[in-house]
């Protein structure tokens, strides 16, 4: 899976695994991946294929934020808004 750096990275709070940051599109596709089987929703697959894509040229890491944004807020996961690390 491609590395490219989100351009703003993401703070999300998960009950089952607390506290992540992701920022990346492989960090997306790994996290997006290791709930796969537990997610049959249309924006989680949505996401994944979003990460595929960036290897492609079809899309973008900051396309991929926001698909990843998508399903996770649709399965109630909290992102933190006001972080900023840089």
């Amino acid at each position: 899976m491609n590395n490219e750096n989100f351009r703003v990275p993401l703070v999300i709070y998960c009950r089952r695994t607390g506290f992540r940051l992701i920022s990346s599109v492989s960090q997306a596709a790994d996290f997006l991946s290791a709930y796969e089987g537990e997610q049959h929703r249309p924006a989680w697959a949505e996401a994944l294929d979003c990460c595929s894509g960036v290897k492609r040229g079809a899309t973008t890491p900051e396309q991929v934020s926001q698909a990843f944004i998508n399903a996770v807020t649709g399965i109630g996961i909290r992102i933190d808004t006001t972080l900023r690390l840089y």
